[in-house]
């Protein structure tokens, strides 16, 4: 498990308050991930992705990736039918046309070397999804989190913890105040 915060960066978003260490942070970080349901870090995912016939008339074939926001997509792999029976060819990633940088969306596009085959059925895609740099509103919300931890003398007020699915529930406000849970529901990632 890694920070949202570096050292360096402490005093820039802990600045009110003395004496917060790393181990504060990685606190914070722990509730945020447990917030969100997930990492905000980069983590490969693999999905084998139906493809659909969009337009009646000339064939385009869409799909659609599960998680977001996309980093990379490492590998596509398509499956294809034949008389000979089950074929697998991978292919570029730029065969895949995503609808905004921001898109879970995407058109397929033939390649020129799978010209007389029949369009494939399915894709299994390898990607990863996250942030590779932290947002501002996830280092703000983990300097307050990681205050708040500080002042209110560490996390006690939990009722419920189970470090391995990450989950947390707490008995009332506490640490996790009201301002948090805003600045963190504006970060978007699936």
């Amino acid at each position: 498990m890694t920070a949202y915060l570096t050292e360096e960066e402490i005093p820039l978003y802990c600045g009110l308050y003395q004496d917060i260490s790393m181990d504060y942070i990685e606190a914070a970080s722990t509730l945020i991930d447990a917030y969100k349901g997930r990492t905000l870090f980069p983590v490969e995912h693999e999905e084998l992705v139906r493809l659909v016939d969009f337009k009646r008339y000339m064939p385009e074939f869409r799909g659609k990736l599960n998680h977001f926001p996309r980093v990379e997509i490492s590998s596509v792999v398509a499956k294809f039918v034949s008389p000979f029976g089950r074929d697998s060819i991978s292919l570029d990633s730029d065969c895949l046309e995503f609808d905004s940088p921001d898109s879970l969306y995407f058109t397929f596009i033939m390649p020129r070397k799978l010209m007389f085959r029949l369009p494939p059925k399915q894709l299994r895609v390898k990607y990863s999804s996250g942030y590779k740099e932290p947002p501002e509103q996830i280092k703000r919300a983990c300097g307050i989190l990681a205050g708040n931890i500080k002042q209110m003398g560490g996390v006690m007020r939990w009722k419920q913890r189970d470090d391995y699915d990450i989950k947390v529930t707490l008995a009332d406000e506490g640490v996790f105040s009201s301002e948090v849970k805003q600045i963190l529901n504006g970060v978007l990632i699936k």
